[in-house]
């Protein structure tokens, strides 16, 4: 493979130029996924992905057999970076893709070498696993803590809609199911119903079929 796609710029490349980069992606793999879960929590991380296309979350699964979501992923961001230690480690989270999607895969000994010859690719890591991951951990911490269910459901609304959000003619959309917004605000189904129900009563969301439309974000906080 020969340059990214229009517009796509992973942080994992900033830094490298168009020659070196070149030679980075030469040594990938190009893989077509439908929506399904493509690493999985407990695995030998034997992988390292960016996404090039579509959508994607990590999750975690408990004890009781609760799935928990975790980060959400949108094209140019990457999964599996467990990959890059130099102590063979294991997925913390599993990666579900949630569409058809494209992505570059290198193994565990391709990606090792690349940073070896490319440091900048562990400088970006280390700054996305810190901006990124560590960020939204201690966002969601701070909430679950201090937050009551209105305010984690408020405050998840309002981080997918940065995140994941796409324009609409009325507003952003998101691609959620009231099930996807219980997990991941670790509320019950009724609960984000309910919310929910207030909330587009109020003309700060309307609810489609599968995707959640925030017409009024600004209001959001307030709710």
């Amino acid at each position: 493979m020969k340059g990214l796609p229009e517009k796509l710029k992973p942080r994992i490349f900033a830094g490298i130029d168009a020659q070196e980069l070149n030679s980075i992606l030469a040594e990938a793999k190009h893989r077509h996924f439908p929506a399904s879960v493509v690493t999985h929590e407990g695995d030998a991380a034997e992988r390292f992905y960016v996404l090039v296309s579509g959508q994607g979350r990590h999750f975690v699964t408990t004890t009781g057999g609760r799935k928990m979501l975790l980060h959400w992923l949108t094209a140019g961001q990457v999964f599996g970076g467990a990959a890059l230690l130099s102590d063979p480690y294991r997925y913390l989270a599993s990666t579900e893709l949630l569409s058809e999607s494209c992505v570059l895969m290198w193994s565990r000994e391709k990606i090792r070498e690349l940073a070896a010859r490319h440091p900048v690719l562990v400088e970006n890591a280390f700054s996305i696993a810190v901006t990124e991951g560590v960020a939204w951990l201690i966002a969601a911490q701070v909430s679950l803590s201090s937050d009551d269910a209105r305010g984690r459901l408020a405050n998840l609304v309002a981080s997918l809609a940065g995140g994941i959000g796409m324009a609409a003619a009325d507003g952003l959309e998101l691609r959620v199911t009231n099930e996807d917004l219980a997990a991941g605000a670790n509320v019950t189904p009724f609960t984000v119903s309910r919310l929910m129900g207030e909330w587009q009563r109020s003309g700060v969301v309307a609810k489609r079929r599968g995707k959640v439309v925030l017409l009024k974000p600004q209001l959001l906080g307030s709710m």
